[in-house]
């Protein structure tokens, strides 16, 4: 491969990743700082009411303090952070 061949498909390759960041540009997740920071509220107002059930919660309690779990404590489990 002589020198100019060399050049050439080192400005092809550039050329290709110019293309690739042009598409990689990501449109915004939210359509407004306040859609943003209502779903965040959403968000976090429903984490701390899971948090509050898991904390609050006699029978998740009784399974983590268990040493050895069934298939059916896993039920249990499962069923409880539903």
């Amino acid at each position: 491969m002589n020198k100019k061949q060399f050049l050439n498909t080192y400005k092809k390759i550039d050329g290709l990743n110019e293309k690739k960041a042009e598409n990689s540009v990501k449109p915004p997740i939210y359509r407004s700082e306040h859609d943003e920071r209502l779903i965040k509220d959403f968000h976090y107002a429903k984490f701390q009411k899971n948090l509050q059930n898991a904390q609050n919660s006699d029978t998740l309690k009784a399974l983590l303090n268990k040493e050895d779990w069934s298939e059916e404590d896993t039920n249990t489990l499962l069923e409880s952070l539903r």
